[in-house]
């Protein structure tokens, strides 16, 4: 298992694989099951991630990941040299446990994370291990319908996109699920170019080329937008919307206030800034800043005076380079 990786994107949603040296089992009894996820909550913990979905099969795993501060490299190495020492001894072998390197995939979050949470979830049953989801033990599916602990899974950021309810969000998130049970494996969701990145044209462009300059430069990680400036978003924000810095990093939730700080994570997460970015400059926690960008997209749709803030914001903050 090599510890370099490519150039990454801080931020950024990685759909992360990997399989058993010459397809092996990697799990041979519940307790190896549980011992992985330990360690990949010790893991959570030491170096923050976010963990979308999971499913843990007996040669393989899949994981769905938004990047903070540290690297995927970083944690996977951690993570996959714990476990396999710990599987060595335990089963008394000698070896590699794992392919080389594990397979990170690039997803153009706001296209790809639902329907990657559904096709993770939907691995046990793809493998015949299981006629339904709800009955394998090893992945998040049951989490998000509530039928377990969420533990080290993040469902409230995807829970939003089925229902502000959590109880409507579960049977409309189950009943989405369910719809693609008769699928099979998707090849659209692991594309063999060497950027490995998943989502629309320009955003394959975009990031393709992005990576290519990082790479060219011989740095290990990307920032999502290299361009992005906290304060200068910050100062746009207050011009366009009329309030104090104070007002708009501070507590307060007056109804000018809350529409500035949903408009200025909305646009921040556009031009690239990561959950934690946001939640420092806006004095937010990070799932706070998911559930404010999800409100401002769904008022966006309905409030022409918030979509004309917005577009006067991204264009002070273009004038202001």
């Amino acid at each position: 298992m090599a510890r370099k990786c490519r150039a990454e994107v801080e931020g950024g949603l990685y759909h992360v694989m990997s399989r058993g040296n010459n397809r092996r089992r990697i799990f041979s009894a519940p307790s190896d099951y549980d011992k992985f996820l330990t360690l990949l909550a010790r893991q959570k913990d030491r170096l923050p991630f976010f963990l979308y979905a999971y499913a843990l099969m007996p040669n393989h795993f899949h994981l769905l990941i938004e990047r903070q501060a540290d690297s995927i490299g970083e944690i996977m190495h951690r993570l996959l040299t714990g476990y396999s020492n710990y599987y060595n001894r335990r089963h008394s072998r000698v070896g590699h446990l794992f392919r080389e390197r594990y397979k990170p995939i690039l997803c153009q979050s706001d296209r790809y994370l639902t329907e990657l949470v559904r096709y993770i979830h939907l691995n046990p049953v793809r493998a015949g291990l299981v006629a339904m989801p709800e009955q394998y033990q090893y992945s998040g599916h049951r989490a998000y319908l509530g039928l377990a602990p969420a533990g080290i899974l993040d469902v409230d950021p995807v829970l939003r996109h089925f229902g502000a309810k959590k109880a409507l969000a579960r049977a409309a998130y189950r009943q989405v699920v369910l719809a693609a049970v008769a699928h099979g494996h998707q090849n659209d969701f692991y594309p063999a170019d060497e950027a490995r990145v998943l989502g629309t044209q320009e955003f394959v462009d975009a990031t393709i080329h992005r990576l290519g300059e990082i790479k060219g430069k011989g740095q290990r990680t990307a920032k999502m937008n290299v361009e992005f400036n906290g304060d200068r978003l910050t100062e746009s924000v207050t011009q366009i919307c009329d309030i104090s810095r104070s007002e708009l990093c501070g507590s307060g939730k007056s109804a000018a206030t809350v529409t500035a700080k949903e408009l200025l994570v909305m646009i921040g997460r556009e031009m690239g800034a990561s959950l934690k970015t946001l939640a420092d400059i806006s004095g937010l926690s990070p799932s706070a800043v998911s559930r404010r960008n999800d409100a401002a997209k769904l008022k966006l749709r309905e409030n022409g005076e918030m979509s004309k803030l917005a577009v006067a914001i991204r264009q002070a903050y273009r004038q202001r380079k």
